[in-house]
């Protein structure tokens, strides 16, 4: 069971493993249910507040962060692989429905109680034979087929979900939500404004000017924002050289990232490298 494209994890073991305001990068999707308490974490550029009942879809390379956990506070993560769902020969318009969710990056949904705790039943039911408490002579298929019907029950409260938010989003939240999703895409090969301009064939005035109003920041502080997150985690994770990190997040030379990163957080990549080690 070890080899099991499938972990799940609870609040005990999360706050043992992570520490309140480190950056983190997740090697896999992953799904966050909130029975109970409250928390603030941040994905990406997102702050997002955890309140009860409460879903948070991440996709694989998110950089993440948590501000605060309540004492009360009861959870479980499902994390998996890309590979594993689509194996599992799930109905094709149940999985276009749940790859079209997860498209909506760091985004919340607060759930209905008994749609909530159906989801939380399977997960705990999930748990138990990954642990192997409940020892069956197909361990593995069981899981197959839990872990599919668990995608329905997901798809099916997360539709509802987006079928509520498309009636209340407007234009100008439809054109930002889609320059976010292309940003967190595209960012480590594409920075300028010209190019998600173009994704979405509006002028950079238009974009710029939508962006500034549905989230009060500029778009080129966050494509920003998703370069200098990337470049904390390459610093503080990795013993890479900084001309191999400049080159990893495509900037045209060592000096040209290093005035970036100085710009954005103050002091150099080298400074960050060595405050992020003590």
């Amino acid at each position: 069971m070890e080899k099991l494209p499938i972990r799940i994890f609870n609040e005990i073991f999360i706050s043992s493993k992570i520490q309140l305001e480190k950056l983190y990068q997740q090697d896999r999707p992953a799904i966050l249910f909130v029975k109970k308490g409250k928390g603030l974490i941040t994905v990406q550029i997102n702050k997002i507040e955890l309140s009860e009942n409460s879903v948070v879809l991440s996709e694989t390379k998110s950089v993440f962060k948590i501000h605060s956990l309540s004492d009360d506070f009861e959870v479980r993560a499902i994390t998996y692989t890309n590979e594993f769902v689509e194996k599992l020969g799930l109905k094709l318009n149940k999985l276009k429905v749940f790859k079209h969710f997860k498209t909506h990056i760091n985004e919340s949904a607060h759930l209905p109680k008994d749609e909530f705790q159906l989801l939380w039943s399977q997960l705990n039911l999930m748990t138990e034979i990954l642990n192997n408490q409940v020892p069956l002579t197909y361990n593995e298929d069981v899981i197959e087929h839990l872990f599919s019907a668990f995608i329905y029950s997901l798809s099916s409260s997360l539709l509802k979900q987006e079928k509520l938010k498309s009636n209340m989003m407007t234009r100008q939240e439809e054109i930002t939500f889609e320059f976010i999703k292309n940003v967190f895409e595209n960012f480590r090969t594409e920075k300028t404004l010209q190019f998600y301009a173009d994704q979405q064939k509006l002028t950079i005035r238009h974009l710029s000017s939508v962006v500034k109003s549905v989230t009060q920041k500029t778009a080129n502080q966050i494509i920003s924002e998703f370069v200098m997150n990337e470049a904390k985690i390459l610093l503080s994770t990795r013993k890479d050289a900084i001309h191999e990190i400049a080159e990893v997040l495509k900037f045209s030379d060592p000096y040209s990232f290093s005035h970036f990163f100085k710009k954005h957080e103050g002091i150099s990549p080298i400074q960050y490298r060595l405050e992020s080690d003590q």
